[in-house]
């Protein structure tokens, strides 16, 4: 018989347990009813599958999340399919809430084991609290992203850190903890004052399905090389990151270490700028993506997944409702785009379960619209005639942009509907006034809008609604260490596409992009800002605009933008 087995017949509940069970019911109600949409973080251990099973009984609107960090126990895994198995809707359980899995950002875990070692966390807790925020908390921000609470297995017994775990957290809406991926969140623990002996006496009750390691003496089960089994009188998260010494041991879901992400160069606190703006472009925001829905037939979002097409995406969640969102994404790919920020893209479409079209320059290059005049140039600019035939495959009449005037001069003179002839030109006599926010969209045959709705907003526009919203980023946009080469004033970075060229030295620094596009023509800054505040004082101090520190199409001439508009260009 295994430990487990016998723990399930011998578990000794509370002498209150019926009282304690009753308030775990009663808190999960309340925080279905009062803090939608909200979220149960499952790590499928024994109190997850408590709490799920109280939510599938209660029929609560409460989805759960889990963390594959790449690292997972076998058994773990084989426990998540079947939870996933059962979660699949079916003709007797139609309404059944899904299981949603968050994974760390393509090629950043790949990266750190590559950079560090695959023992790594063994060597410091720095690099083990590293690679946690690579593994754990960065995609526990993306899980949190958009909701107002979320559902924990904590419980007091657990250990000596969480001895005072209430039932209903609400330290995470102090301002002062704005780097949590759980910041300005409600935590609700129905498990708080629960005993071992009550969750193993709830799971025999229920036959409830559970993770075999706990028959082999693991109370608490986290990534398989940082987890071992426990041995008699030891603290349920003994087998935790067992070879550092006892103290408060935590990966970062429940303590701030995010700051291990990038190890770079402790930031002091940011400055706490007044952020109030943000409300008005918000709200001009969602009036211009609801006129377009309303003004035009076939509208579409450009949508990148870069972080003004987020912020954009962020803001017509808000409009529309997640899910509903009255027109596609469409990208264009260049084939030159970083990897990291393709799959993001991917993801967070799969996420809101919107159209993506995706058109590629590589196929305008097979018919011929498209010709390079060496394999080496860059493709950047002749995104103008993919998208054009987009539109014309699509018969668009409006796609909404992430511009911003604030970002180069040709676009500082953009209306908010900046109208496009027949051939895809902007003309600047054509544009016509926008008046009290009326706005013409009158069109002729074959002609289209361009629609800029956070034309108003500034980079620190941008980068305080990030931080206040808690919208996930590709990981490229925070510091980062990467190999680079210092070229007419700009730190280009060396890939297959931008290899040194002779007598070029190659440097490693932590740095981050400002802005992403095609790798060919895309330059990172130099920065340690591993968070989005740090980020917003770094913008506050900066000299240079967006596009005109970090890309070098911008920089062939002091016309080039203003060319690539007539041309067509976004």
């Amino acid at each position: 018989m295994s430990n487990a087995q016998l723990a399930l017949q011998q578990a000794q509940p509370s002498a209150d347990f019926e009282a304690k069970l009753a308030r775990s019911r009663a808190l999960l109600q309340q925080a279905a009813h009062e803090c939608q949409p909200l979220v149960q973080a499952s790590s499928l251990g024994a109190e997850d599958v408590v709490i799920r099973h109280l939510i599938e009984t209660l029929q609560l609107p409460i989805p759960m999340c889990v963390l594959d960090t790449g690292a997972l126990h076998p058994e773990t895994l084989e426990l998540l399919a079947r939870t996933q198995a059962r979660a699949a809707p079916s003709a007797t359980q139609p309404s059944v809430q899904p299981v949603h899995i968050y994974r760390p950002q393509p090629g950043t875990a790949e990266a750190f084991v590559e950079r560090e070692g695959p023992d790594a966390m063994r060597r410091s807790v720095a690099l083990r609290q590293a690679c946690c925020a690579i593994r754990k908390v960065e995609p526990l921000r993306r899980a949190l992203q958009g909701q107002r609470a979320w559902v924990t297995g904590l419980r007091r017994e657990q250990s000596a850190t969480r001895a005072e775990v209430p039932p209903i957290d609400r330290s995470d809406l102090d301002p002062a903890r704005a780097d949590r991926p759980s910041a300005g969140l409600l935590q609700f623990n129905p498990l708080a004052d629960w005993t071992w002996g009550d969750v193993w006496h709830h799971i025999a009750r229920h036959n409830l399905d559970y993770n075999p390691l706990h028959d082999r003496f693991y109370p608490s089960i986290g990534c398989a090389p940082c987890t071992r089994a426990v041995s008699v009188g030891e603290d349920f998260r003994a087998g935790r990151w067992w070879w550092e010494q006892d103290g408060a041991k935590e990966c970062g879901l429940h303590a701030a270490t995010e700051s291990a992400l990038h190890s770079a160069t402790p930031h002091t606190a940011p400055p706490q700028l007044d952020n109030s703006q943000l409300d008005a472009l918000e709200e001009e925001t969602i009036f211009i993506l609801r006129e377009v829905a309303a003004a035009f037939e076939r509208p579409a979002l450009l949508f990148s997944g870069g972080k003004d097409s987020l912020v954009l995406l962020r803001c017509a969640e808000k409009a529309f409702g997640r899910g509903r969102l009255p027109y596609p994404l469409l990208m264009i790919d260049t084939g030159h785009n970083f990897p990291e920020v393709l799959a993001f893209r991917d993801q967070r479409a799969h996420e809101l379960g919107a159209d993506l079209i995706v058109r590629r320059v590589e196929d305008s290059m097979a018919r011929g619209s498209v010709r390079l005049t060496h394999p080496g140039q860059s493709r950047n600019a002749h995104q103008s005639v993919t998208l054009l035939e987009a539109i014309d495959e699509f018969r668009f009449d409006a796609l909404i942009g992430g511009a911003r005037r604030d970002e180069e001069k040709a676009r500082a003179k953009e209306r908010l509907f900046s109208h496009r002839d027949a051939f895809g030109q902007w003309q600047p006599k054509a544009q016509r006034p926008e008046l009290w926010h009326l706005y013409n969209t009158r069109l002729q045959p074959g002609e289209h809008f361009r629609v800029f709705p956070i034309s108003n907003w500034t980079e620190i526009d941008v980068w305080q609604y990030i931080e206040r919203e808690r919208i996930a980023l590709p990981s490229l946009y925070y510091a980062h260490p990467r190999q680079v080469v210092q070229r007419r004033g700009l730190l280009v970075p060396v890939t297959d596409l931008t290899p040194p060229q002779p007598g070029e030295e190659v440097i490693e620094c932590s740095v981050r992009f400002r802005t992403v596009g095609d790798i060919t023509c895309t330059c990172p800054v130099a920065s340690t800002a591993a968070t989005a505040g740090q980020i917003v004082a770094e913008t506050l101090n900066a000299q240079l605009s967006e596009r005109g520190a970090t890309r070098m199409d911008d920089q062939t001439s002091e016309a080039s933008m203003e060319k690539r508009k007539l041309e067509g260009y976004f």
